[in-house]
């Protein structure tokens, strides 16, 4: 693929304003975040708490994940927007920190601890035991003033700076458990319409001698904000659900199509290649399972056998794995067919042209290339879409979703296989299928890319983006640009521009926030794998010459030519023309390629 030098100049400098738009609107996000304390300093600290508590840490089984305190960012965001790091600074709140469990397969009592991932500092404390143990129970002032004397030798708590927020006595069959919080004094940020108000809390439950939970400043968001959000993500959903009845949709005419094309030519040129990658995103799947486990062991039930609900969650994730392959391979396969059959002069590269080339020359290099400018505009092109959202519509969304991938062992990994799914998936669903299959229907290339681009868009309703119309909005000018890319500019070149938007949010934090160089270096090496193919292809530069197709027929092809071409034999000879000959057989579903090739060589064209 050859672009000319002005297009690639209007290219570079759409991606240098696109950047520095991004930089000035969203960098701070990234750069707020402080992980200084990993995962393993989390585990050893709390640790090194239960030991003085008196209990052995090597007794239990652990998990660590990463926790992010979703309900005070919605909140904050919600009601004062940029204030709101300033807020957290000064009331020194946390919205990240380690949260580690100390279980016992088939044992209710447990220990959860959440500690900072700026400080190590422990920030709550859960000791979870059976609802029938007995306790000596002190009287309600004994155990406020317990309550109290822990918070401030643990905490350094100044009693001046807060007042009582609630107490509850919970009386159980064998003690009572006091629960005691108070919140800080002049520290009140109200809801819409006077319905309650954000506190800054401290609190503690006290359980016989026993401080058995405590927590350090949090958040205490209004009933009706949690009502509210409820009602925006139940909204979202449902806008999800429309989607998905197209998506199946979709999914079912591709299988349809490919069953009955199973025989052509194309199918079966890239069946193999397309098998190939589906396999690829099932092991990238499995992978998936592995790398996040500590998120399975830390949402366990222990009241059932461990060995059981590891192996029904197993049994779950193949089973999705092999379907989101089967949703993979049939609309690719379909795509490619519909597209090779587009009567564009100028057609824009797919699978199929690499698999009659090869994917190791310049063109593609150029294509993963044009990719990277791709990542940089669509990155500017978000950043100024929420700017222009929160200036006018009361946009919103949450910062704690920039840590998704830090509970996963591997969090680089967890951002390449989201990335590597959704790039492969979606582009070649709604840009290589859907594209293809309105284009001859629709007409207008505008409106095919609007409807794709639209419901590839309110897919993504389900995220934590307020309005939950928004979101939607936001990924159709995006999805319309990606459209647009694909038609002029081919399969690789949007794959890679999706690829790393989709990595890039995922490692961003590890990138700009304060980690550790571990978390640094390989978050930038998925973000530079593109980079490295082009490369390789660039230095080995092989031709770009597609194969004759005739060179890609299999031996049960050879054999329906061979048939094809004695029937349009026999009808020439009975005077019938070759464009009604055509018309006829591919009315009886035969290889438009093969057909072809059957009428040049009887009638001696080409």
């Amino acid at each position: 693929m050859k672009i000319p030098l002005k297009k690639w100049i209007i290219f570079i400098l759409l991606a240098l304003v696109s950047l520095g738009a991004w930089h000035k609107l969203e960098y701070s996000r990234f750069s707020f975040i402080d992980l200084s304390v990993d995962k393993k300093e989390a585990l050893s600290r709390a640790s090194l708490y239960l030991s003085s508590c008196g209990v052995n840490p090597q007794d239990y089984l652990s998990a660590v994940t990463f926790y992010t305190e979703d309900r005070s960012d919605r909140y904050l965001q919600k009601t004062l927007g940029a204030k709101s790091e300033k807020f957290m600074q000064e009331h020194k709140l946390e919205l990240f920190a380690w949260q580690v469990r100390f279980f016992k397969e088939r044992q209710k009592e447990e220990y959860v601890l959440r500690i900072s991932a700026q400080s190590g500092e422990v920030l709550a404390f859960s000791h979870l035991i059976e609802d029938v143990e007995a306790r000596d129970t002190p009287d309600r002032a004994i155990a406020e003033r317990l309550a109290k004397e822990f918070l401030k030798s643990h905490y350094g708590w100044r009693f001046e700076e807060y007042e009582f927020n609630s107490e509850e006595a919970k009386r159980l069959d064998q003690r009572t458990d006091y629960i005691f919080s108070w919140k800080k004094k002049g520290v009140y940020i109200p809801w819409e319409n006077q319905e309650g108000g954000a506190k800054v809390v401290i609190g503690a439950t006290v359980s016989g001698k026993e401080i058995r939970n405590f927590y350090k400043d949090t958040l205490e968001v209004p009933e009706n904000f949690q009502r509210y959000i409820a009602n925006q993500l139940a909204q979202g959903e449902y806008l999800f659900s429309l989607h998905f009845l197209i998506f199946v949709f979709l999914v079912s005419w591709a299988v349809f199509l490919v069953t009955k094309r199973k025989s052509h030519l194309v199918v079966n040129a890239c069946k193999r290649w397309y098998v190939y990658l589906a396999a690829f995103i099932f092991l990238l799947n499995v992978a998936a399972i592995f790398n996040s486990m500590q998120l399975l062991l830390m949402n366990y039930n222990t009241s059932i056998p461990l060995s059981s609900y590891l192996g029904v969650s197993l049994v779950k994730f193949i089973i999705n794995s092999l379907f989101i392959c089967i949703v993979f391979v049939f609309p690719g396969l379909a795509g490619e067919s519909l597209h090779d059959e587009n009567v564009t002069p100028r057609k824009s590269p797919t699978l199929l042209h690499y698999i009659k080339s090869n994917l190791f020359n310049r063109g593609v290099a150029v294509s993963i290339i044009l990719g990277y400018l791709l990542f940089l505009v669509i990155l500017g092109l978000q950043a100024v879409i929420f700017y222009l959202g929160q200036k006018y519509c009361g946009v919103w969304k949450e910062w704690t979703k920039l840590t998704q991938f830090s509970s996963a062992y591997l969090p680089f990994l967890s951002a390449f296989i989201i990335g590597a799914n959704a790039s492969l998936i979606e582009e070649v669903i709604f840009r290589l299928f859907a594209i293809n299959l309105l284009k001859p229907r629709l007409k207008k290339t505008i409106l095919v890319v609007f409807l794709t681009a639209l419901v590839w868009g309110f897919g993504h309703s389900g995220y934590a983006i307020f309005p939950f119309w928004f979101r939607g909005i936001e990924v159709t000018l995006i999805g319309f640009i990606f459209g647009y890319m694909f038609l002029y500019y081919g399969i690789i070149t949007v794959i890679v521009g999706h690829y790393l938007f989709d990595v890039f949010l995922g490692v961003a934090p590890y990138l700009l926030g304060q980690s550790n160089a571990y978390l640094f270096l390989s978050s930038l090496s998925v973000l530079l794998i593109p980079l490295v193919f082009a490369a390789i292809a660039y230095i080995m530069n092989k031709p770009q010459e597609e194969r004759e197709i005739k060179r890609m027929l299999g031996a049960a092809q050879n054999y329906n030519l061979n048939v094809l071409t004695a029937f349009i034999t026999l009808k020439k000879s009975q005077g019938i023309k070759q464009d009604e000959l055509k018309r006829e057989l591919l009315a009886h579903n035969w290889d438009p390629h093969l057909v072809d090739l059957a009428i040049k060589e009887t009638f001696g064209l080409g």
